[in-house]
C-alpha cells in the first residue's frame, strides 16, 4: 500500500483492472498472460507481463505519466533477457531492482580498489599479475608445473586482465634467482678447538670473516639461510646468525629417497629391503663388468647389435639421490643386452624377470 502511494509501484489493483478490461495492444499476437507463480521480479509489480504466440515476453507499463488504457506503453524484450524493461524503469521512474543495485555496489567497491590500487597495476595489470605470481610462487615453492596445469588454465581465464586471461603464464622469466659462491671450506676442526668451543661457534666465525671480506654484514643483509639438519650447523645459521632458516630441499629430497628406496648406509636403518636388494644385485654387475674384460666386451657387443649403440651402465652412489632414476632407467634399456652378455659367456644371470618388474615400477614412480 505504501509503494503505491508514493507511485514506486502499482499494486495488484491497477494491474487486475487493466487485465479485467481486455484491451490488449493489436501489435502482440496471440497474447496469454505469463505464470508469475514462477518469478518474484520486482516487474510483476510495475507491469502486466504478457508473452506472444513466438514465446517473446512484451511489458505493458502501468506507472504513472506512462499509464493508459486505451493507449499503454508497450516495450518488447528479448527471449534470453529483461533489460529493455528495466531500462526504462530505471531511466523514466527511477526504479532499480535491488539485483541491479547490489550489481553496481560491487561494480563501485571493484573501482574504488583500483583508484587505491599499484600504479604498476593501472599500468599493465597482466603484467602487474606476472611478477607477484612469480614472487608467490618463489616465496612457497610453488612448481613451475604447475602453472601448465589444466586446474591453472581455468583458474588463470578468469582473471580479469583481458581476452583469455592468464592461461598460460612462463614463471621461468619471472624467476631472477643468481647465485655466486663465496667461498669453499674443508671443515675439518683441531682438537684444541673442539674442546675450546662449540663446533657451531668456529662454523659462525669462519663464516661471518667471509661475508665480511666481501662487505656483506650479517646482521643488516643476510634474510635467509639453508642447510641439512645437522645441529652444529643449523645452530650457526639460526641462532648465532640469526636469520630466517629454511629447510635444504635437496637434503629434504635425499632423505625421502633414502628412507623409500632403502639405500641408507647404515643397513640396520633400511625400510626398504626390496629394493635395498635390487641396487646391490646392480652393483655386483657393476663390480663384475670392470673386473672382467670379456664380460665387458660381450656387453658392448650385445648394445650395439640389439640397440646399435653403446651406453654405458650408471652406478648409484648413497649419497647422490638424483643419480637413482637415470640408474634405473639404464638398466632398463640395457636389461636385454646384459643378459645376452651373460648367457654368451654360460655366466649365471645376476638379474631375473621379477627385478625387472621391480624396476619398472620404481621407475614409473620417481622418474615423474
Amino acid at each position: 500500500v505504501d509503494d503505491a502511494e508514493r507511485g514506486d509501484t502499482v499494486g495488484g489493483v491497477r494491474i487486475k483492472n487493466f487485465i479485467n478490461a481486455g484491451i490488449f495492444p493489436a501489435i502482440i499476437k496471440g497474447v496469454a498472460i505469463k505464470d508469475l507463480k514462477k518469478t518474484t521480479s520486482f516487474l510483476n509489480q510495475c507491469n502486466v507481463r504478457l508473452i506472444d504466440k513466438d514465446t517473446v515476453e512484451w511489458f505493458i507499463y502501468l506507472l504513472d505519466p506512462c499509464f493508459n488504457v486505451k493507449k499503454p506503453v508497450v516495450i518488447k524484450c528479448t527471449k534470453t533477457g529483461t533489460s529493455n524493461a528495466c531500462t526504462h524503469l530505471d531511466k523514466k521512474h527511477c526504479i532499480t531492482s535491488s539485483k541491479t543495485m547490489a550489481t553496481n555496489k560491487k561494480l563501485a567497491h571493484i573501482k574504488t580498489q583500483l583508484n587505491l590500487s599499484d600504479p604498476a597495476f593501472k599500468r599493465d595489470p597482466k603484467g602487474w599479475f606476472e611478477v607477484q605470481l612469480g614472487a608467490w610462487s618463489a616465496e612457497h615453492s610453488i612448481s613451475y608445473n604447475a602453472f601448465t596445469t589444466c586446474r591453472w588454465q581455468l583458474i588463470g581465464r578468469q582473471l580479469p586482465v583481458g581476452e583469455g586471461g592468464m592461461k598460460s603464464i612462463n614463471i621461468r622469466k619471472l624467476h631472477f634467482n643468481i647465485g655466486y659462491n663465496l667461498a669453499v671450506r674443508r671443515f675439518a676442526p683441531t682438537t684444541d678447538e673442539r674442546q675450546a668451543e662449540q663446533l657451531s661457534t668456529i662454523l659462525h666465525e669462519w663464516s661471518s670473516g667471509v661475508l665480511e671480506e666481501f662487505g656483506i654484514k650479517v646482521m643488516l643483509d643476510v634474510l635467509t639461510s639453508t642447510s641439512d639438519s645437522g645441529s652444529d650447523v643449523k645452530r650457526t645459521l639460526d641462532i648465532l646468525i640469526d636469520a630466517w632458516w629454511e629447510w635444504c630441499i635437496s637434503h629434504q629430497i635425499h632423505l625421502a629417497f633414502t628412507e623409500a628406496f632403502g639405500t641408507s648406509i647404515d643397513p640396520n636403518n633400511n625400510k626398504n629391503m626390496d629394493m635395498r636388494c635390487f641396487f646391490q644385485k646392480i652393483k655386483k654387475v657393476m663390480e663384475a663388468m670392470n673386473k672382467s674384460e670379456y664380460l665387458q666386451g660381450a656387453f658392448e657387443e650385445a648394445m650395439l647389435e640389439l640397440l646399435e649403440t653403446y651406453l654405458k651402465l650408471l652406478n648409484s652412489p648413497h649419497h647422490r639421490w638424483s643419480s637413482t632414476v637415470l640408474v634405473l632407467e639404464r638398466i632398463l634399456v640395457a636389461w636385454e643386452p646384459l643378459l645376452q652378455a651373460y648367457r654368451k659367456l654360460n655366466q649365471p644371470v645376476p638379474l631375473v624377470d621379477m627385478d625387472r618388474t621391480l624396476c619398472i615400477e620404481f621407475y614409473s614412480l620417481i622418474e615423474p
